[in-house]
């Protein structure tokens, strides 16, 4: 997601800041370019993380002279929206 922001970032400097007329190339083009080729790296990094969560399960044994069993898991959704 960080290179998503970078271009970004430096697409919105090449926008935004930059006045400067280079023979050939348009900058604030370039500039939009890498925005929105940003948002897509950043919506794509998004989608496809991977989330996980944990789980703590507590079982308590009929007998009370019975020690407490605990299951801790760890669960990934590697689902996709």
């Amino acid at each position: 997601m960080g290179a998503g922001v970078l271009m970004a970032v430096l697409g919105a400097i090449l926008t935004f800041a930059v006045r400067v007329d280079a023979p050939g190339v348009d900058l604030q083009v370039v500039g939009v370019i890498l925005m929105v080729a940003g948002g897509a790296v950043i919506a794509y990094a998004r989608r496809t993380v991977e989330r996980e969560h944990v789980v703590t399960q507590v079982e308590t044994p009929t007998d009370p002279a019975a020690p407490q069993h605990s299951v801790r898991q760890v669960v990934r959704d590697t689902e996709r929206d």
